[in-house]
């Protein structure tokens, strides 16, 4: 199974477009921050809903610290906060990075992390656990680039907006 990863979306809908139109995947998570900072408007209207709607039943959708007050169910859509899941081998937990993260990790967990929030793209194995964010899709810090990830059953990829491998790391079993 191929997992496409995104996060810290922020209203960059051009940026989101494209990573949806280079790859091909199974699955689609996005860890959270869909729209601009302070956003209140009406999500029907912003067409990253509509992205989403098309993408539905490969979707899961973590709700980000900039997304708290948004009521996703209007348009037919479901965030959760944390979960954990089994994919591609492995116990993955996903959340949105602002109250989880490396060094700070829930009771329950699994092998992999999968957080957002930071902007900055990070991919490291430690103590047995990897930790993996995409970065931001349409405002990196860091001096970093915009930038996703891929999941797949035997690695972790990190890339460029432009499809540039930027990290790669084997989590093969």
């Amino acid at each position: 199974m191929k997992i496409l990863i995104v996060s810290d979306i922020h209203g960059g809908i051009e940026e989101f477009k494209q990573v949806l139109n280079q790859e091909v995947f199974d699955k689609l998570i996005v860890l959270g921050d869909l729209f601009s900072y302070g956003f209140h408007g009406d999500i029907k209207t912003q067409g990253i809903t509509d992205l989403l709607q098309k993408h539905k039943e490969k979707l899961l959708l973590i709700r980000g610290n900039c997304d708290r007050y948004l009521s996703y169910e209007e348009v037919g859509l479901y965030a959760y906060d944390i979960i954990t899941l089994p994919f591609n081998n492995h116990k993955v937990t996903c959340t949105h990075g602002d109250r989880y993260g490396r060094g700070f990790l829930p009771d329950e967990h699994g092998d992999i992390i999968l957080t957002g929030h930071t902007h900055i793209p990070m991919l490291i194995k430690e103590n047995g656990i990897v930790y993996a964010n995409p970065g931001s899709l349409s405002k990196p810090r860091g001096f970093s680039s915009k930038s996703y990830l891929l999941f797949t059953e035997e690695k972790l990829i990190l890339k460029t907006l432009q499809g540039e491998v930027i990290k790669e790391l084997n989590i093969k079993l």
